[in-house]
């Protein structure tokens, strides 16, 4: 868009630039705007490093482990690099990584008991998910910045 911008006689030129490629064989996801059919893939190399960090990340759902100790290596890393592009793991914070099903499943379970109970505190919903505070407060800082909570003093509510 910045390259590009500069040299367009409009500014809404782009945007309508790239809602006529959306309309046949691109789509765009956040910043990234790419052929419909395209799949990315691993290599053999990083597809046992994905199964690896799949494991990890289904063993306990709500309490992941590290970043670091998830992804010590290059291979791993670039492996989780490609998870969370590609949808499959959700980057929580800088030392939380989640699959992205435990997160929807964790923002089900922490909705339902808000609407049943009222407003939370961390460590009411840290015990309901059986998780612990490094990984709880994260997810709540990131359900607060999507709309999906609000924090209210010690307390999250769920936002209209």
């Amino acid at each position: 868009r910045a390259g590009l911008e500069a040299d367009l006689s409009f500014a809404d030129l782009f945007d309508e630039l790239v809602k006529d490629l959306c309309s046949s064989e691109f789509v765009q996801t956040g910043a990234v705007i790419g052929r419909a059919s395209h799949r990315p893939a691993l290599s053999t190399e990083f597809q046992a490093a994905a199964s690896i960090l799949r494991a990890a990340l289904d063993e306990k759902p709500f309490d992941p482990p590290s970043r670091d100790h998830l992804a010590p290596n290059p291979v791993s890393q670039q492996a989780l690099r490609f998870l969370i592009k590609s949808g499959e793991a959700i980057e929580i914070s800088e030392e939380v990584v989640m699959a992205a099903e435990h997160v929807r499943r964790a923002t089900q379970m922490i909705r339902d008991f808000i609407r049943a109970r009222g407003p939370a505190t961390v460590s009411d919903l840290r015990q309901m998910l059986g998780s612990t505070r490094r990984v709880t407060l994260p997810l709540l800082l990131r359900l607060d910045r999507d709309g999906v909570t609000s924090r209210q003093g010690d307390k999250r509510i769920l936002r209209q």
